[in-house]
């Protein structure tokens, strides 16, 4: 079910912007699977009750996944999000991946209030090559804005040079993933991805629940292992009120670790 906008007073909003052009096709039921792990750790997550989400798929053209009755982009509440199919996930064409994070941040822009913490998930296995409204100026200004008031951005991607998009679009070049564009590269790449943004929601949740109302957010979402290979570790680093704390997966750890670094904030 759609939520109205400002029915909290502090949400996290997520953003998953994911690729469906044509050469996304062999890795079709891995991608459908893997964004349904997505799901599953939000739900799962220590922050679920406050989570929100929206979904835009994208070829030659933006497609708001979740839709409002007259077809706009819907926020969708944690509890009631449904698994994809192939029917919601099928890849052709080109890719106007400008034109999704353009139509991604405009649609948060308009939903978040100054409280609410955003993360925009973009994934894509190939360079941009068909959009028409946005270019990569105009995206990377407003990636360099928002990351400036605590939103959180990462891409995720194949087959391409990781520091030529980073570059592009200003992402944090600790927010940025690599992967292979197969089937174990897929299911790796979700796996760690989900590992992310669960310890993400629930660092946020202690800070929320220890009364924190200023946005948390990361210039190092992924751990350096991940994009060697290795098996990736559960610990980012995480800005709080202008802070740096440690981010673990043991709640009573992330609550503590909140607690230390808000009171050393004047």
């Amino acid at each position: 079910m759609p939520v109205a906008k400002g029915q909290l007073a502090k949400r996290l909003l997520v953003g998953i912007v994911l690729d469906r052009s044509s050469s996304m096709e062999s890795i079709q039921n891995e991608t459908i699977s893997g964004t349904n792990e997505q799901f599953s750790a939000l739900r799962d997550s220590d922050d679920a009750a406050n989570t929100f989400v929206s979904f835009f798929s994208f070829n030659h053209e933006v497609t708001p996944v979740f839709k409002n009755d007259d077809g706009t982009p819907a926020l969708v509440a944690c509890a009631s999000l449904d698994d994809i199919s192939d029917a919601d996930y099928f890849p052709s064409g080109m890719t106007a991946m400008y034109d999704a994070v353009g139509d991604a941040i405009d649609f948060f822009a308009a939903e978040a209030k100054k409280a609410d913490d955003v993360l925009i998930v973009v994934i894509s296995d190939g360079y941009e090559n068909a959009s028409k409204r946005f270019d990569s100026e105009k995206v990377a200004g407003r990636v360099k804005e928002l990351q400036d008031s605590g939103w959180n951005f990462t891409y995720i991607g194949a087959n391409q040079d990781l520091s030529a998009v980073q570059e592009a679009l200003g992402i944090h070049e600790g927010n940025m993933l690599t992967f292979q564009s197969n089937s174990a590269g897929t299911v790796n790449m979700n796996h760690t991805l989900s590992g992310a943004v669960a310890s993400y929601a629930a660092t946020r949740s202690a800070h929320v629940n220890s009364g924190g109302l200023t946005r948390c957010s990361t210039q190092s979402l992924y751990s350096p292992e991940s994009n060697s290979g290795d098996k990736a570790v559960d610990s980012v680093d995480l800005s709080v009120s202008g802070s740096t704390i440690t981010l673990t997966t043991d709640a009573e750890d992330v609550e503590d670790d909140v607690k230390e670094s808000q009171d050393g904030v004047a």
